[in-house]
């Protein structure tokens, strides 16, 4: 069974890798994570050539039945929002592979 990795083992790897403390490894991830996330907040694409691509994606509005709740059965409808898409890159598709 696959281990979850949360945000602050990543930050304790990163420092291991760095060969500094966990405030260092905070740091380095934090701007990252912020470097990623700034241009998408604009509308940019970003793209780490081998890891993957991230883009803000429009979801059309749509009509889903209710999981829980509502007994009528009638269809809800989702409005129209964007979210972010993530598509990998070659290497993480190699690494996911074997």
């Amino acid at each position: 069974m696959a281990t979850t990795l949360r945000k602050s083992d990543i930050t304790g790897m990163v420092a291991a890798k760095l060969g500094g403390n966990r405030a260092t490894g905070e740091a380095a991830l934090r701007a990252v994570l912020e470097s990623i996330e700034e241009p998408l907040s604009a509308g940019n694409r970003v793209v780490l050539t081998g890891f993957g691509a991230f883009e803000i994606r429009q979801v059309k509005e749509r009509k889903v039945r209710p999981i829980r709740g509502a007994k009528s059965g009638e269809l809800v409808t989702v409005p129209a929002h964007k979210r972010v898409g993530f598509t990998a890159g070659a290497e993480l598709n190699r690494t996911a592979q074997g």
